[in-house]
């Protein structure tokens, strides 16, 4: 190092994030491209009358239904023009007045993507299984089981898949207590 490089001295901190302050920050707006515009359609051709919402980004389009909707949908989804024969993921989110469980549907064959949104009550969150459907559904129904508590009704073995046997709560809730250890 040369005389002439200034030396950083131990006493600088590094420079803190500022905090942010005002009103809060809108979120993007949803927009499809013609590829996702195209999947809407058949999405909401599947969802019919029993679409509650709508939206999507990117090339994946979604629609709300409500849970005793969700058997006959994902079935018109597996079945008619979107030909989903995939199954890809199902995720759920914890927002505290509701449970929000969602479906990804994918058919390869006809370059199709979609999501279809299931709201459940907290206090009773029950939904029917699609392993009728998808046999993949089992892995990830008792994995949503395991975490969030949502229990799938017609599914032949929801045991842990995540945790172990005897495991308390549901992790994946936000009033599931991860603090709650002593310190040594």
């Amino acid at each position: 190092m040369s005389e002439q490089e200034p030396q950083a001295s131990a006493e600088q901190a590094p420079a803190e994030r500022p905090a942010r302050h005002g009103p809060p920050v809108a979120d993007a707006p949803q927009v499809l491209d013609a590829r996702g515009q195209a999947s809407a359609k058949l999405l909401a051709q599947a969802a019919g009358t029993n679409a509650i919402d709508s939206g999507g980004g990117h090339d994946v389009p979604w629609v709300r239904v409500a849970p005793e909707h969700l058997l006959a949908v994902a079935g018109r989804l597996r079945e008619g023009a979107f030909g989903a024969e995939m199954l890809h993921l199902i995720a759920a989110v914890d927002y505290t007045e509701r449970i929000e469980v969602n479906y990804f549907f994918l058919s390869a064959t006809k370059g199709h993507k979609g999501q279809v949104k299931v709201d459940v009550p907290p206090e009773a969150p029950t939904l029917p299984s699609l392993t009728g459907l998808w046999t993949a559904a089992g892995w990830f129904e008792r994995e949503t089981h395991d975490l969030f508590g949502v229990v799938f009704e017609g599914n032949p073995d929801l045991s842990p898949l995540l945790l172990y046997e005897g495991f308390e709560g549901h992790p994946g809730l936000r009033s599931y207590p991860f603090n709650d250890y002593q310190e040594w």
